[in-house]
Formats: C-alpha cells, structure tokens, sequence
C-alpha cells in the first residue's frame, strides 16, 4: 500500500499536585513507522529540557592514556595484513584507519578521525569530516574483495552518552555477511515494498515528505534531508537520503562532499540546543539491487540526569523496542531547516 503516516493521539488524565489536584489532561501520541510498521511514542516530557553538562573532567582524564592521539596510534594500534591493505594502515589528512583491537566481525576497523583528542560538536571542519568518511570508504573498497563483505556498516558513537568508549573521535566500518536486525529489516520492508508498488519505498517517502513539508528539511544536487517520522531518538533523527544510490561504493566525492557541508551544519545546530553526544549510522544496500536507497541516520543522544548518569535508554526501548520522543520531528526539522543550507 502506499505510504501512510499513521497516527493515534490519546489523552492522560490525572489529578495534578501542582495544581491543587485539579485534573490535568495531557496529550500523547502513537505513530506507526511507514516502512517497518514499528510504532513509537511522542510524549510530552513534563517540559523537556536537556541537562548542561561538565565535560572538561572526562577530557582531562582520558587524554594520558588515550590510544588515539598522534604520539601513540602508530605504536599502540594494530596493522591490517598484507593481503587485506597493503600498507597495513590508511591515511588521509588526520584520519587513520586500523583493525579494531576488539573487532565486531571478520573485517572490523577504527578510523581515528583527528589529531585533536577532544572536538567539539559544533568544531568539525567540512576537511575533517570529508576525510574521516573517505579513508572508511577506501578500506571498504579494500576490504570488500574478500569473501563474505556483503553488506557494509559505517557508523559513528560521539562522546560517552552514544556508548562510545573514547573520547577522542573516531568512526566505526566493518564488511560482513551478517547486516544485523535493524538493516535486514529495512532491507525486506524496500524488497516487498518495491515488489507490491513497482517502485522503491524511498523514491515515494521523499516525494511524500516534500510535498507535506511537515519534516522536510532541505535537497541538495545529490542529497535530501528529513526528520523521520518515526526516530529512535528523544529528540528526533535527522534521515539523509541518497536518491539513485544503493550502497556505500555508489557514493560519489560530490555527495560525500554535500553530505558532510550539511552534517556540519547540523552538528553546529545541535550543538546550539544543548546536545553532546550522537549516533550516526549509514544504512547502505546490496550491491545490483535498486530497491533500497542509501541513506544515513543522525541520532541525538544525550543523559536524562547528568548527575545520576541517567541515559536516555530505558526497558522501553532497549528491552520493548519501542521508540519514545519528547520532541516532535516536526518541530525539530523547523530548527534544522534554518540551519541546513545545501
């Protein structure tokens, strides 16, 4: 069928404190993903507001030791073998790229993306971004000769609060056979979809959001941006969708060059509201097929409580499933769409 933004609102009631225990109605609402059919919540958040946080200890502390930083990546890091990389390790202006120590799979690889061991959300340079990204997708150009590198997993944990276990940014890539839950699903959903309605998911979701508008943020030459409708975020996904491009070896230098002038610009907006910390995933295809586009996911992430190290994962999501926002994705593509200039 085609796609439908399904919604059920529904009312809280309850006798409130705060006002002499006068009933209090508080809205709430039920979506329902159009892809996947996954539902999520969008709640009030009893007047959200994220928590500042003091970050200088946790710099301070991991910076002697940190593996990452110039003085010790070269000697405490391991080297790819001959047969995968040639010349062990890949570099491209400050960002390098290593085996994982702790790897994830078969082909699993870190890239330090900086000199610098601590940098801010709102500080990455187009350069350092654009860097970053190419030195990933040139281990994946050397990686997916070998057997089993169906699909291909590129994602990034910034700061703590994302479950990153360093500080000092750096990006995540491995090849295997083996996609994991979230990307199988999208997968199946673009194949039936495209089966059922003879043309991809994706093509219809952006000719849909632009024409509502509700979510859309802005299109380049190469690239579109949205809130997704469904997020798995508190404060709602930023979705960057590569229209006619499949996997990660179709993403040309000029849509990776207008992805990260608009990841840039949109990491300086959630630095401006008060965000710390982000998990960004690319959701690539398989390689012949045209039913699902590649496209990225940005994903706000941060402490409920800072003073209690209170995450903003809870046994809804993380045991039910079930995504929960404080904030609507139609009120946060407003802000993103006054910072996004492709």
């Amino acid at each position: 069928m085609p796609i439908r933004f399904a919604r059920q609102e529904k009312v809280a009631r309850f006798l409130d404190p705060r006002q002499d225990f006068q009933e209090t109605a508080i809205p709430c609402e039920m979506r329902t993903d159009p892809l996947t059919g996954r539902s999520g919540r969008v709640a009030h958040g009893l007047g959200f507001q994220i928590q500042p946080l003091d970050v200088q200890p946790l710099i301070d502390t991991s910076r002697p030791t940190c593996p990452f930083c110039p003085e010790r990546i070269l000697s405490v890091t391991p080297k790819f073998p001959a047969e995968v990389v040639p010349a062990g390790r890949l570099q491209r202006g400050e960002a390098v790229i290593f085996p994982n120590l702790v790897p994830y799979d078969e082909h699993s690889a870190v890239a330090a993306m900086s000199q610098a061991h601590y940098v801010p959300l709102g500080q990455f340079t187009h350069a350092l971004l654009v860097d970053a990204f190419s030195v990933c997708l040139e281990y994946l150009r050397h990686v997916m000769q070998q057997p089993r590198t169906t699909y291909a997993l590129l994602f990034w944990n910034y700061f703590p609060a994302s479950g990153g276990t360093q500080i000092h940014p750096h990006l995540q890539v491995f090849a295997t056979d083996t996609p994991g839950n979230a990307l199988q699903e999208e997968l199946a959903c673009s194949l039936r979809y495209t089966q059922e309605e003879g043309r991809p998911y994706w093509a219809d979701l952006l000719q849909e959001e632009e024409r509502l508008g509700e979510r859309f943020v802005a299109k380049g030459a190469r690239s579109a941006w949205l809130t997704s409708f469904v997020s798995r975020s508190l404060l709602s996904d930023l979705l960057i969708l590569f229209p006619q491009r499949y996997t990660l070896s179709d993403l040309t230098e000029e849509a990776l060059d207008e992805f990260c002038r608009g990841l840039r610009q949109a990491l300086q907006h959630l630095e401006s509201q008060g965000v710390y910390s982000f998990n960004l995933a690319w959701f690539s295809g398989i390689a012949g097929r045209e039913d699902m586009w590649l496209h990225a996911r940005l994903s706000p992430r941060l402490y409920l409580t800072p003073r209690l190290w209170g995450t903003d994962t809870t046994a809804l999501q993380h045991l039910y499933q079930e995504h929960f926002m404080v904030q609507t994705p139609e009120a946060s593509a407003s802000g993103f769409r006054e910072a996004i200039t492709l």
